[in-house]
């Protein structure tokens, strides 16, 4: 088996990783958004919460109760804001893995270049990282566990080049991180406006 062979290989497996890992953080988003939304209803029906000895030992039960909320909204909202990035940068591995598949098919063994590739996909930025931790940020991580640096030349261009251009996994994560916060804001009235 040469170095062009046991490169396909590893390929193939590591793309079947990152669809595995994809549909994983996919999942626990979704779980995750779940929790927030039955949250969400046991505030807006008013039956569940606040409990009623929060009016006993409280003077002002609104305000408790919305500081309940927001302290388990942030959470539940951190804890998807992260699966829904991990869930973004796994598309970029995806999709560029799959491109370097179809290019080790399709090109001439030759043409490929096989060293490894010296940078990595996205220069950090901490303000944007954090930020990337409650609102959607275009290029915002909350932190990168994978990296391109050496990973085969022209695979790792792949993968940055679907960095540079981004993924349809943005759609879903700005609907979802959105649709948390309208959340936040729709039980701020419901508690102190009735």
């Amino acid at each position: 088996m040469d170095q062009f062979d046991r490169v396909k290989e590893y390929i193939s497996v590591r793309l079947e990783l990152w669809a595995a890992y994809h549909n994983h953080k996919e999942n626990m988003a979704n779980a995750g958004f779940l929790v927030q939304i039955g949250l969400f209803g046991a505030v807006i029906t008013n039956n569940i919460w606040p409990p009623e000895w929060i009016a006993r030992l409280i003077e002002l039960p609104e305000l408790a109760t919305f500081l309940v909320y927001g302290m388990l909204w942030f959470l539940i909202h951190y804890y998807t804001r992260w699966q829904l990035i991990n869930k973004r940068i796994s598309a970029f591995y995806v999709a560029g893995f799959d491109q370097a598949f179809q290019a080790m098919i399709t090109s001439d063994p030759q043409s490929i270049e096989l060293k490894p590739y010296q940078m990595e996909a996205l220069a950090p930025s901490k303000w944007r990282n954090f930020l990337a931790g409650i609102i959607y940020v275009p290029k915002g991580f909350v932190r990168m566990d994978a990296s391109v640096f050496g990973l085969p030349h022209f695979l790792a261009e792949k993968v940055k080049q679907r960095f540079d251009t981004g993924s349809g996994a943005d759609t879903l994560e700005i609907l979802v991180t959105y649709t948390s916060i309208a959340l936040l804001l729709l039980v701020g009235v419901k508690v102190f406006f009735g």
